[in-house]
């Protein structure tokens, strides 16, 4: 499936959260919410890349020219997943603009919003939004 239109592009994510940190001189110290989020779409991406469910797909990042971004897109030969990261702890089932938006234009056969805690399917159009806990991406 082509991502026709949009910014198909990998994001230039650090895997290595250690060496980023040390980078940055900030051991264990996260200040601002935008830094902690940094730090869980990372270990999102580290379990997407880890897991044998999930490391056959390309990992790309997509971003309209509105800036209607997913964090991230899990992308096989005639499959395509976006993923978002929410470092939270969700309440209910809620969906951005932006993965909508990705939704309407792709009509993937499935999404996920990876969080702290929620776990819930949605149908979204035609498409399946799976809300998963973080950690079910261990499971191999």
């Amino acid at each position: 499936m082509h991502l026709a239109g949009r910014a198909d592009l990998w994001s230039g994510r650090v895997t290595d959260i250690g060496l980023r940190n040390f980078t940055v001189g900030m051991f264990g110290r996260y200040q601002s919410t935008q830094q902690l989020t940094f730090v869980f779409q990372n270990l999102v991406l580290r379990l997407l890349i880890d897991n044998p469910n999930t490391a056959r797909y390309d990992i790309r990042y997509w971003r309209t020219k509105n800036r209607a971004e997913v964090d991230f897109v899990l992308k096989g030969a005639d499959i395509v997943i976006p993923v978002e990261c929410k470092c939270q702890r969700l309440a209910e089932p809620k969906i951005t603009r932006s993965m909508k938006s990705f939704i309407d234009v792709y009509r993937p056969t499935e999404a996920w919003i990876v969080n702290l805690t929620l776990r819930q399917d949605i149908m979204v159009n035609e498409t399946t939004v799976k809300f998963m806990p973080f950690w079910e991406l261990l499971v191999g």
